[in-house]
């Protein structure tokens, strides 16, 4: 038992010791293509909810920091940041639904929970949000 405590009390320490930048940003791979439709869907749709919510919550901490003119920096980047993540994940679809409309619709949500994964990670970088 004492080895078990040991080992356990070492690696909180570990996870302790971590600077607040390693501890805060926990990033997650969204595999959601690898499972079957219902589920895949319920997979896309929760990435992207949870992706988006983080990003708002870095991006108003880091805006509350911020002076006039670095609150319309950011907006700008943000912006632009948006137009693109959009140009590289939007899916639009007109006419009648089929598996593979779905299965481009759960890519599409994966994309979009990843690339704002991404941008969540830079401002927290860039901002010290831990």
């Amino acid at each position: 038992m004492k080895v078990i405590t040991g080992f356990f009390a070492a690696t909180m320490m570990t996870v302790l010791s971590m600077t607040g930048a390693q501890a805060a940003f926990v990033e997650k791979e969204y595999v959601c293509e690898d499972s079957y439709m219902e589920v895949a869907s319920d997979c896309g749709t929760n990435a992207v909810l949870v992706e988006k919510k983080r990003l708002n919550k870095i991006y108003m901490s880091a805006y509350r920091t911020l002076s006039a003119t670095q609150k319309t920096q950011l907006d700008k980047e943000q912006a632009a940041w948006l137009k693109s993540r959009n140009k590289k994940c939007n899916f639009e679809h007109e006419g009648e639904m089929n598996n593979m409309v779905v299965w481009q619709m759960i890519g599409a949500d994966v994309c979009t929970a990843n690339e704002s994964q991404k941008r969540s990670k830079a401002l927290a970088k860039k901002y010290n949000i831990k």
